[in-house]
């Protein structure tokens, strides 16, 4: 599960071409497509499972950032010095040699992880084991496939999984018992997600009293979990900043929007495009200036680095709300009075069908 061998051997069919493809296919787990996908959806089709989708991904890249840091496993790049990091193009300077342990079910070599998690404390080296592109990919196409129920998402999901797993491994940057790991873990969320759906929470996550700041049961638990588990994570070290970062903002965003009336998903193509445009440029364009404006910061000190890294994924994460906003300010989402009249209608031609005129 953690021998280099079937890395090197994938890496040996290669060429720029492949390279250029598998980097390509790996992108569809990065953090930037993902959100891409969630806003297309929050915006263009449907809010609420646009927004449940949302919280299926973050969990899963929450769970999948502890478990990486408890465990810290070495990349297959730091347990032999053959190994290429095609993702990068970044220089193989590892010590060590070798395609790995002899057992298919044995872990890395001891001396492998000691020298790995020392330089882990020294550098803040990346962990491996699980792949986090893999649990997401998993988490992705089978949330997708449970909340729209389209043969064609079904059909998909294990391809699209397939190719990601495939690509982690080419470009040399998972082991596959890393990558068994992420498709576990994304398994294990998505059945915990599918029985969400099924039962009276998935409800109760989209009440308005819920999140009133009152001091009731469920609300408190719904703070609880939206607003103080990142922050006691990232205090014990368990999580990254940025990950507590595009938790909260994700979540803080969330709230403010259900206080003020969750929007209708109607409209027409036109303004479900526009929608989606809007939320795409303020979530884009919010990445980039703070990117570029905290640049220059990068040498600063561990904590104003990490309070940087929070604020580069809190602030575009919370940029849902803001696109909320400026979309109800633009008329992109249908106006009360129309609604209304829409439902006026319906009921209408309910009315006429019960008395047999329609």
């Amino acid at each position: 599960m953690f021998q280099t061998e079937p890395i090197l051997y994938l890496q040996s069919l290669g060429n720029d071409w492949l390279t250029s493809l598998m980097i390509l296919i790996t992108s569809m787990g990065s953090s930037a497509f993902l959100a891409a996908i969630v806003i297309i959806v929050t915006f263009g089709i449907n809010f609420r499972k646009g927004f449940l989708l949302f919280q299926l991904l973050i969990w899963t890249g929450l769970i999948t950032e502890i478990i990486k840091t408890v465990v810290a496993f070495p990349r297959p790049d730091f347990v032999d010095n053959r190994v290429l990091n095609l993702e990068y193009g970044v220089k193989n300077t590892s010590p060590f040699s070798g395609g790995g342990p002899e057992g298919i079910f044995k872990l890395p070599d001891k001396e492998v992880l000691e020298t790995f998690r020392l330089q882990e404390t020294l550098n803040h080296s990346p962990f491996g084991f699980p792949s986090g592109h893999v649990a997401i990919t998993t988490a992705l196409w089978g949330g997708s496939s449970e909340i729209f129920n389209r043969r064609i998402i079904k059909l998909m999901a294990p391809v699209m999984i397939f190719l990601v797993a495939l690509s982690r491994m080419y470009l040399g940057r998972h082991f596959l018992g890393d990558i068994m790991g992420g498709a576990i873990i994304g398994l294990f969320l998505l059945i915990a997600f599918t029985l969400f759906l099924k039962s009276s929470l998935k409800e109760e996550f989209f009440k308005k009293e819920n999140f009133e700041l009152a001091f009731r049961h469920k609300n408190l638990i719904l703070y609880f979990i939206l607003f103080v588990i990142p922050p006691v994570l990232t205090a014990l070290s368990l999580i990254s900043a940025d990950v507590a970062g595009f938790f909260l903002g994700t979540n803080a965003a969330y709230v403010l929007i259900i206080r003020k009336g969750l929007p209708d998903d109607e409209g027409s193509v036109e303004q479900r495009v526009l929608r989606i445009v809007t939320a795409l440029l303020l979530f884009g364009v919010s990445s980039f200036i703070l990117n570029v404006g905290f640049e220059t910061l990068e040498t600063a000190a561990y904590f104003s680095f990490k309070l940087i890294e929070f604020l580069e994924a809190f602030i575009p994460a919370s940029t849902i709300w803001v696109s909320v906003v400026v979309c109800t300010k633009l008329n992109l989402y249908r106006r009360e009075k129309e609604l209304l009249s829409s439902q006026n209608m319906e009921w209408n031609r309910n009315a006429l069908k019960k008395n047999g005129m329609e």
